[in-house]
């Protein structure tokens, strides 16, 4: 399921709601704006009829009697204009039919019961009213489209300020949104800031109820995590003590049994022992440094020189017999090169990785180290070309490549991914070595200070 933001997913629900309750409310006062609009206009339209009944009844009289009207064609209308609209009026006899219509009126009757009232009928409003006097009915008719641009008008005149302050309310949910979940970005960015090594309890002071909660159960948990992984330290630690001792002295002893028996049948045996027993002690040393790094050994951001601690590295590397010449150590600057790492750490890495090229590259050939000034180590060894499918699966437990040697266990890289991702660095395995055609190229590159 993808991730989603509390804080934009509440800043869109509320302008949705402020939107959706202001258009309701909009539509609700244009529904009454609408019926007294109605009330308005139907009262001008009774009190014109008034107006013109006696209009009405005395051009009804001269058709009647036949007398002409002594009046100009244009001054014998009785349609007049009332606003952008007309009304015209209609004459009917106690059966419905039209006895006299004023000038521009509709050419077919409208078919309204002949009732006191308001009616609608196409595109004009009727209002009719009985003349008992003359036993006639009156029906006067106003056109529907000024009372639509009146609705119109006052609907758009009360909605017209939702797009003119919908902006600045979406502005008002977005700070308030904003300021009521400051508390969870800060608790965020205290979990992203601390380091592995950081297990301390999260202070609950001004956070509100709600969070609290949360946050006391992270504390509890962190408080559980660290303490097993003090344990697992602990245990770590003990084990080196007790076990790596022991398997030294007891190797020396071989060692010095195998060369009182050098010569007899019996020394090769002793010298196979000796042998077996070293292996032994290195994947002892192994299983140790894994230990060690799935405690969290790379999670602590410690100032330490890069350049320093693999000098040391490669200079206990050259002690060893088949070693020796063959580790070319190289440094882009002679200046410090400090990384946000243990130092403890840096060295498991390195070592791993030398090991590895020890282990593995082809004999004699010789074995680089280089430190960059972008924080990056590059240990590049001889050997055949390995295809991308091994490459991937060099970091796995227990995988070796094509060479298999006793002194190879098939963790050290597997160690070095480990660590690295902890410190928030990177392996990177490459095959052949840059600007070579054959080659094994380990790239690691560590987390600068800040």
């Amino acid at each position: 399921m993808p991730s989603w933001s509390i804080k934009q997913r509440l800043i869109r629900s509320l302008i949705a709601l402020v939107a959706l309750f202001w258009i309701a409310g909009v539509v609700v006062a244009g529904f009454a704006v609408r019926e007294e609009v109605t009330e308005v206009f139907d009262s001008a339209l009774r009190v014109t009829g008034g107006e013109l009944v006696p209009i009405a009844l005395e051009e009804y009289r001269r058709k009647v009697s036949g007398q002409s009207d002594p009046r100009p064609s244009e001054a014998r209308t009785v349609s007049f204009s009332a606003s952008r609209s007309h009304v015209h009026y209609l004459l009917r006899d106690p059966s419905g039919k039209v006895v006299l219509m004023s000038m521009g009126a509709p050419e077919q009757p409208p078919p309204i019961p002949l009732e006191r009232g308001f009616y609608n009928y196409g595109d004009y409003r009727y209002y009719s009213h009985f003349l008992k006097n003359e036993a006639l009915w009156i029906v006067v008719a106003h056109e529907l489209q000024e009372r639509r641009e009146a609705a119109m008008g006052l609907w758009l005149g009360l909605a017209s300020p939702l797009i003119a302050l919908l902006p600045i309310a979406a502005v008002a949910v977005w700070r308030t949104v904003d300021r009521t979940t400051k508390p969870i970005l800060r608790v965020s960015q205290e979990l992203e800031a601390r380091g592995g090594n950081d297990l301390n309890p999260i202070t609950t002071l001004g956070l509100p109820s709600e969070l609290t909660p949360v946050i006391e159960s992270v504390n509890t948990l962190m408080t559980r995590l660290k303490t097993a992984i003090e344990a697992e330290r602990a245990f770590a630690a003990n084990a080196a003590h007790e076990l790596r001792n022991p398997i030294a002295a007891v190797q020396a002893q071989i060692q010095v049994l195998a060369a009182n028996l050098r010569g007899t049948a019996d020394g090769s045996r002793a010298e196979g022992l000796a042998s077996q027993l070293a292996g032994l002690g290195r994947r002892v040393e192994k299983m140790l440094q894994m230990a060690r790094a799935e405690a969290g050994l790379g999670h602590s951001r410690e100032r330490t020189d890069l350049i320093s601690i693999a000098a040391l590295v490669v200079d206990d590397f050259h002690r060893h017999s088949n070693v020796g010449a063959r580790l070319i150590f190289e440094t882009e600057d002679d200046e410090s090169c400090w990384v946000a790492m243990d130092q403890d750490a840096i060295a498991i890495v390195l070592r791993n990785v030398i090991e590895n090229a020890v282990h593995h590259g082809s004999a004699g050939q010789p074995i680089e180290v280089r430190v960059g000034r972008d924080h990056t180590v590059r240990v590049i060894n001889g050997c055949d070309v390995l295809p991308r499918s091994a490459l991937r699966q060099l970091t796995h437990r227990f995988r070796r490549g094509k060479i298999r040697r006793a002194g190879g266990s098939g963790l050290g890289l597997t160690i070095v991914d480990m660590i690295m991702r902890q410190a928030g660095g990177s392996l990177v395995l490459v095959s052949p070595a840059e600007d070579r055609s054959d080659g094994f190229e380990v790239i690691l590159r560590f987390p600068g200070v800040i």
